[in-house]
């Protein structure tokens, strides 16, 4: 009779748990100094993408396109796989992993909640990146005396950043509040509001949807997040990136190594088991304008989640082996 309350009472609190663990590790990703290093250098290369378009004979736009797609995803990437090692093998080593399974915590909780706050955190550095990528190019390049620049949109690129210090080390200083999670959240909150501002100021249009070919990168980042989590399990964090580029190198590939090779069965798992990124660079999306349809839209994302639920089940089954005595697992 008891059976069926127990097991939904044991749902609705595995879900509580997950949650509470995705809210902690969320702020933990953010208020982490690389956080705030990647997301300000590659703000700051977007925006002063166009001094080095100028001296190229290409086409200015375009090579903005492409470097600033570039730069989202290498950033997306970088935070994904720090943020990794950070809450996965860094608290096996600081030991806040042994202290919470010996809690009534699931390691596949533990891990699957860290995985969703990383993805979650991904967006606050895609939000930021995309939208300066975006006043950038309506800004143009000075590619002659002639060329037409409105330099005043320099001043919604630079206060977003402005504001946000200003507001993290008033709070940091008054209300002690963590300098880096107020930074990153402040200035999400401060660029979204430059640049619809923007928006309504300027009579041209701005090429707001460069935020859909975005999103297709922020899967990416998603995608290697438990990848990078087997790394960390057994590994340091050069361990960790050093083999997660490979595997990212490998699955942007992909296509181009294995697609003459899948009549051979040990080549088709071998391609199934890779992350494919070429599914999530769009390039004729930004460069060609052509449209993204809904169904390419829809198997992106039931291939983002499959890959990642596989993945993350994967390094549960690795996990679930072993024993964690004091720091790195034994």
């Amino acid at each position: 009779l008891s059976l069926p309350n127990y097991d939904v009472y044991d749902i609705i609190t595995d879900m509580r748990t997950f949650l509470a663990l995705t809210h902690i590790s969320f702020y933990n990703i953010i208020r982490q100094s690389f956080f705030s290093i990647i997301l300000v250098g590659a703000y700051l290369f977007i925006l002063s993408s166009p001094a080095f378009t100028m001296f190229t004979l290409m086409n200015a736009k375009k090579l903005i396109l492409d470097m600033g797609m570039a730069t989202i995803l290498i950033a997306e990437l970088g935070i994904s796989i720090l943020a990794t090692y950070s809450t996965v093998g860094g608290e096996i080593e600081e030991r806040t992993a042994t202290l919470l399974l010996s809690k009534p915590v699931s390691r596949f909780t533990f891990l699957s909640s860290k995985i969703s706050a990383i993805s979650l955190s991904l967006l606050f550095s895609l939000i930021p990146l995309t939208a300066v990528l975006i006043m950038t190019l309506k800004m143009g390049v000075p590619e002659a005396a002639y060329s037409k620049v409105e330099y005043p949109i320099l001043w919604f690129e630079f206060l977003p950043l402005i504001a946000g210090a200003a507001i993290s080390g008033i709070s940091n200083y008054y209300a002690d509040k963590n300098f880096g999670s107020t930074f990153i959240i402040s200035t999400n909150v401060a660029i979204v509001l430059s640049l619809f501002l923007l928006y309504f100021m300027e009579k041209g249009a701005l090429l707001m949807s460069l935020f859909l070919p975005a999103f297709f990168l922020w899967m990416a980042g998603v995608i290697i997040s438990p990848v990078a989590s087997i790394f960390s399990l057994r590994g340091n964090i050069f361990f960790t990136l050093t083999f997660s580029f490979f595997i990212f190198l490998l699955g942007l590939t992909a296509n181009y190594i294995f697609y003459r090779f899948l009549y051979n069965p040990g080549a088709k798992i071998l391609y199934s088991l890779l992350p494919n990124f070429q599914l999530f660079w769009l390039e004729d999306t930004w460069v060609k304008g052509k449209s993204i349809s809904l169904k390419y839209f829809v198997d992106s994302i039931s291939y983002m989640f499959l890959y990642t639920a596989g993945m993350t089940f994967l390094g549960w089954s690795i996990w679930e082996r072993k024993e964690i005595s004091g720091g790195r697992q034994k």
